[in-house]
């Protein structure tokens, strides 16, 4: 897409992806025990759907690759996030490769595995033994600081392609909004719940 034709569309949807800083993406989806998951994936979407709508008024949807934006119900990827991570690291080695740049995998793809099972400890049924119940509560942190990773990467390599393409710059800074606020600190409050339940609670 030209740089002229990107100026014409509103100044968040400029950019291919939805733009935003790997460093907030990992803390907050931590600190909110993976609540944050959702959002991410939500915004991403719903900026493909923007995206797509202002181009097709323009007459210009036949500059990006994926033409049938327009019809995504962002929802669905954030009740589905299992599923839509694929899709959305497909988007993003998809759109590296159409520029010609080599380093576009976002792979390995068996990682994708971890972000499914991430929540796997909290199907354990806390025992009389504290020890074991911490054991498996500080496994299931393990699994959600990699499944938060897998999200992390992603948003590093779109901001890469939009930073080689010239959409933005190579700085993101951190910015929060309200629902990045409410969301981390309903997921807090719920993981100091489902800490203590996890280990004194059987």
């Amino acid at each position: 897409m030209s740089e002229e034709f990107n100026e014409q569309l509103p100044k968040d949807i400029q950019t291919s992806f939805y733009l935003d800083n790997p460093k907030k993406i990992f803390i907050l989806s931590m600190l909110s025990c993976g609540f944050y998951y959702p959002l991410w994936f939500y915004r991403h979407w719903r900026h493909f759907k923007r995206r797509a709508i202002a181009m097709n008024k323009n007459n210009q949807l036949n500059l990006d690759i994926y033409e049938k934006d327009k019809d995504i119900k962002p929802f669905w990827s954030a009740f589905f996030s299992g599923f839509y991570i694929v899709g959305t690291a497909r988007r993003i080695r998809d759109k590296m490769k159409s520029r010609g740049l080599s380093n576009y995998a976002t792979g390995p793809w068996w990682a994708w595995y971890f972000f499914s099972i991430n929540s796997s400890a909290n199907r354990y049924e806390p025992s009389a033994d504290i020890n074991l119940n911490v054991i498996f509560y500080l496994l299931d942190i393990f699994l959600m600081a990699i499944a938060t990773w897998q999200i992390t990467r992603l948003q590093i390599k779109a901001n890469m392609y939009m930073t080689l393409s010239n959409e933005c710059e190579s700085f993101v800074g951190i910015n929060f909004n309200k629902w990045d606020i409410g969301v981390t600190v309903f997921g807090f409050i719920v993981g100091i719940f489902v800490l203590f339940g996890s280990i004194y609670f059987s």
